[in-house]
């Protein structure tokens, strides 16, 4: 793509999500929410009873939704947005991105095979398998490890749930705050990290891989009665390679479960397909 075309492209994208930024603050002021402060101190548990209790602790449910305020950052700008996000239990995911007065400008669709961006602005599409976008820029995540960092479950590279018996692909670490488990995938070489607080709840989940220093950290915060369970609803997330960093703030709101939900993707006629690299260059522009 012509660079001059990519610049006011992107510039686009920003002069919008800037005018959203304007109108983020209207709907800042929200009831308290009552956060639960976790247990100070680990104790000492075997390793299968640990990771059978971390598992214990995740969210369940059949369908997830979701409001979402998010603030992306890189060298140059911080810009906000809002979205919303819906999920089918290990199916099916979509985030519809809409910053201003529920215009849609991105969604992104993922279900166990294949990824499918709309960029609305300028009727283009990606439309991807899970499996080459892993071999092309070597990451890894596919839908079960994106579906859990969005709900705040332990997850590995496998693409599949992860139950009990699956404690022996960690190793174990304890602090006196905090316990950590470590995986590592010996074909693809990235490393699995998650911090677990003393409430036996994933409070850090990080994948590096130290070849090309590739890394994704995300972290959660605001532990929330939510029903009768728990979900964190603030969510960092930090995205980094040797060209590029991103920093991502999402709180969550309106959370509902196990309603009714059907979820599927079109493309629209007279969409043009692109590449999955010329929306990454949208996202992460260093342009004015």
């Amino acid at each position: 793509m012509n660079p001059n075309v990519q610049k006011i492209k992107a510039h686009n994208y920003y002069l919008i999500l800037l005018l959203s930024m304007i109108l983020f603050g209207i709907n800042s002021c929200k009831p308290k929410k009552e956060i639960i402060r976790a247990t100070l101190h680990t104790t000492e548990k075997a390793e299968e009873e640990l990771f059978s209790d971390i598992l214990s602790k995740q969210l369940i449910f059949s369908t997830f939704s979701a409001k979402l305020n998010v603030s992306l950052s890189n060298a140059k700008h911080t810009l906000a947005s809002k979205a919303n996000l819906k999920i089918i239990n290990d199916h099916m995911l979509q985030l519809s991105v809409q910053p201003l007065f529920g215009i849609e400008i991105f969604r992104f669709h993922m279900d166990n095979d294949t990824v499918v961006i709309l960029d609305r602005m300028n009727k283009r599409y990606v439309k991807e398998s899970i499996d080459e976008l892993k071999n092309r820029y070597l990451v890894g995540l596919d839908y079960y490890a994106l579906q859990s960092l969005f709900t705040n479950k332990l997850f590995l590279e496998e693409n599949k749930v992860l139950t009990p018996s699956d404690y022996t692909q960690f190793a174990y670490a304890k602090t006196s705050t905090n316990y950590y488990l470590k995986s590592v995938n010996n074909d693809s070489h990235i490393t699995y990290l998650f911090s677990i607080n003393g409430d036996d709840r994933i409070t850090f989940s990080h994948l590096f891989h130290p070849i090309n220093k590739y890394s994704l950290q995300w972290s959660y915060s605001d532990f929330t009665p939510l029903g009768t369970q728990i979900f964190p609803y603030k969510m960092r997330i930090e995205v980094s390679s040797p060209k590029h960093k991103l920093d991502v703030e999402i709180n969550y709101s309106n959370i509902v479960l196990d309603e009714p939900m059907e979820l599927s993707i079109a493309i629209p006629n007279g969409y043009t397909r692109t590449n999955f690299s010329d929306i990454i260059k949208i996202i992460t522009a260093d342009t004015p």
